[in-house]
C-alpha cells in the first residue's frame, strides 16, 4: 500500500469517527451472492488482497439464502445491528438513500485512485448531493444472449427487428427435443420477478412504467410491449418454467435466446463448455432502443460496527486489477469504466454487445419513485400475471394499472 493511500486511509477513519481504535475488525459481509461461484471466486480474491493490505483486519463472509433476503437485511440495517457490508439493488439504494441510511464513501474511492466520473454511469443513482454511499459491484445490462449452435442448426440468422425476433422463436421452437427459441415470463411466481422479467420489453419498446415520476402504463409503447410479450406466451413460443430454471435450460443447451445479463455466460463457462463456445450476444432487436440494468450495490450502513474497515475493503474492490478481475471472472460490468481489457474482450467477443447495452441502459427500479420499487411491483406484477395466465385485455389492464399507479403516486405525495 502506498503512503499517499495509507494517509487517505487515515483520513477515512477520522472521518467516519474510527480514528484511535487499533484492534483487528471482523468485517461481516453478509450476501446471497456469496453461495454464487462467480461471485464468490471474484471476492475471495478481494478478500485475499485486503487481509494482505490490513494485518489482523478480516472479512467473515456470510452466505444467507436470496428469498428474504433483502428484507431481513433492511430489517437489521433500520434496527441498528447491520451487516458491516450492505448489499442493494437499485429501489433499495433509493430507499436507504432517502432515509440517511449509508456513509458516505467519497474518500475511500479517492483512496482507490478513483474519481467520481469514472465510474460507470448507474452510480449516480447511488449519489446524493455531490457524494457517493453505494458502488456497483457488478452491473448486469439486459442483451440479447444466444446460442449461436441452435441458430445455424435451424437456419436462422440473429434478429434484428421485433417480427424477425418472433419468426425466429417459431422457427427454433423444436418439440421433439423440447427446444424453445426464447424465454420471457411464463409461470405465476413473485411480484417482483414478474416486474425484472418484462422490464427489458417494455423498455426495449420505448415504453415504461413511469417517467420522471409520472406513470406511463397507459402509453403507445407499453401497450405494444405487453402484447408483445402476450404473444409469445400465448403462441407457446416460451417454456412453462421459472427464471432459474429457464437460466439452467439456455446452460444445457435448451433454449437459444435469452434476454438475460451477462453473468449468464459466467455460469455457462462453469458448467457447459460446448454452450459457453457458442454463445453470441446482440442489443435488444425491439423498436425502442432501449434496455434496463440490473446493478447490484454494496455500502456501508450507519449502524455498522466496522465502518472504517468495511470501507476499506471496499477501496480493495476499486483496485485496477480487482475491477479487471471482476470483469473476467464475473463476466459482468465493473463499477470503474476502462477495467474490460481489449484482450478479454478479443476472446469473449459477445461481450461487446453488453458493453453497447450498457451504454443505453436504464435502471430497472420505476424512475422517479425508485424508493418505492418492491410496493410498485405489487401492483404491476399482479396485473402482467393477469395478462399472461388469465387472460386479460391488454388495453383495459394497462388503463386500469394507469389508474392505480397515479392514485400510489397521490397518495405518497399527501404524505
Amino acid at each position: 500500500m502506498t503512503t499517499k493511500m495509507k494517509r487517505l486511509l487515515a483520513g477515512c477513519a477520522i472521518a467516519l469517527g474510527t480514528c484511535g481504535s487499533a484492534s483487528a475488525a471482523e468485517v461481516t459481509y453478509s450476501a446471497y451472492y456469496w453461495g454464487e461461484s462467480a461471485p464468490a471466486s471474484y471476492l475471495a480474491k478481494a478478500k485475499a488482497e485486503f487481509e494482505k493490505d490490513n494485518p489482523g483486519d478480516a472479512i467473515k463472509a456470510i452466505s444467507p439464502p436470496y428469498e428474504g433476503f433483502f428484507d431481513k437485511q433492511y430489517t437489521e440495517v433500520k434496527a441498528g445491528s447491520p451487516s458491516d457490508i450492505v448489499s442493494l439493488f437499485d429501489p433499495d439504494m433509493a430507499a436507504y438513500l432517502k432515509q440517511d441510511l449509508l456513509e458516505p464513501l467519497d474518500l475511500y474511492v479517492k483512496a482507490a485512485g478513483v474519481s467520481l466520473d469514472q465510474l460507470n454511469p448507474l452510480n449516480k443513482n447511488a449519489m446524493k448531493d455531490g457524494h457517493i454511499y453505494g458502488i456497483t459491484l457488478e452491473v448486469n445490462p439486459r442483451a440479447l444472449m444466444i446460442n449461436e449452435k441452435l441458430l445455424r442448426d435451424a437456419g436462422v440468422n440473429i434478429p434484428a427487428t421485433a417480427d424477425e425476433f418472433l419468426v425466429a422463436m417459431g422457427k427454433l421452437r423444436n418439440p421433439a427435443k423440447q427446444e424453445f427459441g426464447f424465454y420471457s415470463l411464463s409461470t405465476s411466481g413473485t411480484s417482483q420477478d414478474a416486474y425484472l422479467q418484462t422490464a427489458p420489453i417494455i423498455y426495449g419498446f420505448g415504453g415504461g412504467w413511469f417517467k420522471e415520476g409520472k406513470p406511463t402504463a397507459s402509453s403507445p409503447e407499453t401497450i405494444a410491449a405487453l402484447k408483445f410479450i402476450k404473444k409469445v406466451y400465448d403462441d407457446g413460443l416460451v417454456p412453462r418454467v421459472d427464471s432459474r430454471t429457464a437460466q439452467q435450460m439456455f446452460i444445457d443447451g435448451k433454449i437459444a435466446m435469452f434476454i438475460v445479463g451477462p453473468f449468464l455466460a459466467g455460469m455457462a463457462a462453469e458448467q457447459n463448455q460446448t454452450t459457453y463456445e457458442n454463445i453470441a450476444a446482440a442489443t435488444l432487436p425491439l423498436p425502442g432502443k432501449r434496455t434496463t440494468s440490473v446493478s447490484v450495490f454494496i455500502g456501508v450502513p450507519k449502524g455498522a460496527k466496522n465502518k472504517d474497515a468495511a470501507g476499506r475493503f471496499i477501496t480493495t474492490l476499486l483496485k485496477p486489477e480487482m475491477q479487471k478481475t471482476v470483469a473476467e471472472i464475473g463476466k459482468v460490468i465493473p463499477a470503474v469504466r476502462g477495467s474490460i481489457s481489449d484482450e478479454f474482450l478479443n476472446q469473449n467477443p459477445w461481450f461487446k454487445a453488453y458493453v453497447e447495452a450498457a451504454g443505453h441502459a436504464v435502471s430497472f427500479a420505476p424512475e422517479g419513485v425508485e424508493e418505492y420499487g418492491p410496493e410498485i411491483y405489487n401492483i404491476i406484477g399482479p396485473a402482467i400475471e393477469d395478462i399472461l395466465f388469465n387472460n386479460a385485455d391488454v388495453e383495459q389492464t394497462s388503463n386500469h394499472l394507469q389508474t392505480e399507479l397515479e392514485k400510489f403516486v397521490a397518495a405518497k405525495k399527501a404524505n
